[in-house]
């Protein structure tokens, strides 16, 4: 693998993440030849899916989990790029369901910043970068855009087959998770997201860190919005996602994103 920042298929493996082992049963079940291996504190599965060499693990729940977890499996292994999934929450002016997907534009650390009698301000506005560069880098933390292209392009025949929505735009990762619609409307409008969850923008700074190209996709397992969890469906959106990995996976052989 080069250190570019673009991806380069074979020989190395993709590393797959999640918060949560609930988020991967359908990958762990087409699993071949695969071992169990203890890296850095972080359990991983190592072997073939769906035609191709991978390492799974799961980071916890969190952003600091997720940024501990995929740097220690980085530090390890050589991989092609690091792929997170899992589900995650739409906004409500994202025009997603429970059961679609979302792909991600670029990761936002929504709630780094300082709150002011005016409101929250963000590291940016606040003037304080989380890395100095050059150039310096705030709250935003861009996914690899020729492996989100490819993805992209890759998922859009899946979710028509599906019958599922494809959301495409920036996701926000969040500490505390949002539970009243006022609030979820407030970061949508300083954001632009179209998907909240709480690893991403960690694995994403990680990857940027390694200089390893990073793709994000989750399956919308509830809507963000006055909390009403009897209306959340997590292993739809846990499904989704794992379905769309495995779309991706195969789609490598023919079309890889070279």
């Amino acid at each position: 693998m080069t250190k570019t920042g673009h991806f380069q298929q074979a020989p190395f493996p993709i590393a797959l993440l999640a918060a949560v082992t609930e988020e991967t049963i359908l990958l762990r079940g087409q699993l071949v030849d695969s071992t169990e291996q203890h890296c850095n504190g972080l359990d991983l599965i190592i072997g073939r899916l769906a035609g191709h060499q991978v390492v799974l693990g799961h980071s916890g729940i969190g952003k600091a989990a997720a940024a501990a977890a995929a740097t220690a499996l980085l530090a390890r292994y050589p991989v092609a790029a690091l792929w997170m999934l899992g589900c995650g929450g739409a906004y409500p002016e994202a025009g997603l369901k429970i059961g679609d997907l979302a792909l991600a534009e670029k990761e936002i650390f929504a709630d780094e910043g300082v709150m002011t009698d005016q409101g929250f301000r963000d590291l940016a506005a606040a003037g304080i970068p989380m890395r100095h560069g050059p150039p310096p880098s705030f709250n935003i933390w861009p996914t690899d855009s020729e492996l989100t292209r490819w993805a992209r392009l890759a998922l859009a025949d899946h979710a028509s087959a599906e019958k599922i929505a494809l959301g495409y735009g920036p996701f926000a990762t969040v500490s505390t998770c949002t539970g009243t619609t006022a609030t979820a409307l407030g970061i949508t409008a300083r954001t632009g997201a179209i998907c909240e969850n709480m690893e991403g923008a960690g694995a994403a700074l990680a990857c940027h860190q390694m200089t390893v190209p990073f793709l994000e996709l989750r399956g919308i397992s509830n809507l963000v919005e006055n909390r009403q969890p009897q209306r959340w469906d997590l292993p739809a959106g846990m499904l989704a996602a794992q379905k769309a990995v495995l779309k991706l996976l195969t789609t490598l052989e023919s079309n890889p994103p070279l």
